[in-house]
């Protein structure tokens, strides 16, 4: 047993520095070996002239491969590296960029990009102008039954706007979020947003307000009401013995769509007034006008008839 102590504590600084300097060197050699890495890249795009646009789909990332050693390449595995697209010489319409010629951010001296994909980027970029286009309010659904649009108004009409020349062959109006129509009974007013597509239509003044008034009213129909009964005022005896042509009329009225016609007949006052027959004595025919008294929101379009025959006659002898 002292033995084998002996013989492993013989020459035990040695043997210490030893293995620090067999460590060191592995270390070393295992930091100069190089490997790839496999990584997500974001794509950016810098110096884009101030008057254009991109139109098309613009991808956020590219897949690269890079080669260097592990300890160049661990600092990757955390932070990416993001590739710089150089958008000042673009021009309007078809840009191919290659992208082995743009310039990697982050990427340490000693690691190599080996492979891109893709490998170049097809763009497609359009002009903007400054323009003045109408305003209109999108709607969606109707309202509920018995109620309608009586008249619709954007303030303001017109605003000022940086547009793509492609959006501009195809447009001459920009439009509002959806307005839900479905829920509204009454007259509402109402702050919306514009439908701006991202990289065609831009609000040159994006504090502006755009507000829809919408005027609601109930929906009308026409009713035909029969048989109401004619209110003679003013007969007495005094006036005589007399003959009537009509005791009923019939009316055709315009009310809202969800009122009763009983309760229009029940509210719906009919008259002929006889006062002027008091002071006749001529045994002969006279005709007296239907007098018509509706419930509000209630519309006379015809009557039958519109007067009365009264008769007066002989007194019996």
């Amino acid at each position: 047993m002292d033995k084998i102590r002996s013989l492993l504590f013989k020459n035990l600084t040695l043997k210490i520095l030893s293995l620090i300097l067999a460590s060191g060197l592995w270390f070393f050699i295992s930091g100069k070996s190089k490997t790839e890495l496999a990584l997500s890249a974001t794509v950016e795009f810098t110096a884009l002239p101030s008057e254009m646009t991109i139109v098309s789909k613009v991808p956020t990332n590219i897949h690269i491969r890079v080669k260097g050693t592990k300890t160049l390449l661990r600092p990757l595995t955390i932070k990416p590296p993001s590739i710089s697209i150089d958008m000042s010489h673009a021009k309007s319409g078809k840009n191919i960029i290659q992208l082995a010629q743009e310039k990697f951010n982050d990427l340490p001296l000693g690691v190599d990009v080996v492979n891109l994909d893709p490998e170049t980027l097809t763009l497609y970029l359009d002009r903007f102008v400054n323009v003045s286009l109408a305003i209109k309010l999108k709607t969606q659904g109707t309202p509920p039954k018995g109620f309608q649009i009586k008249e619709i108004s954007v303030s303001p009409q017109t605003a000022e706007f940086k547009v793509s020349e492609k959006y501009l062959k195809e447009n001459n109006t920009v439009f509002t979020e959806p307005l839900n129509l479905g829920n509204l009974r009454k007259s509402t007013k109402i702050n919306l947003q514009l439908l701006t597509p991202p990289g065609e239509l831009k609000l040159i003044n994006p504090e502006i307000e755009i507000t829809a008034t919408i005027t609601i009213s109930e929906a009308m129909a026409q009713r035909v009401i029969k048989g109401i009964r004619i209110d003679f005022k003013n007969r007495d005896k005094g006036i005589g013995r007399i003959g009537i042509s009509n005791y009923f009329v019939d009316l055709v009225v315009e009310c809202p769509l969800l009122m009763q016609v009983d309760n229009i007949r029940k509210a719906t006052s009919i008259a002929v007034d006889l006062e002027s027959l008091k002071t006749r004595n001529e045994y002969a025919y006279y005709t007296f006008p239907v007098q018509v008294s509706l419930p509000k929101d209630v519309k006379l379009l015809a009557m039958d008839p519109t007067e009365v025959e009264i008769v007066l006659k002989k007194p019996t002898p």
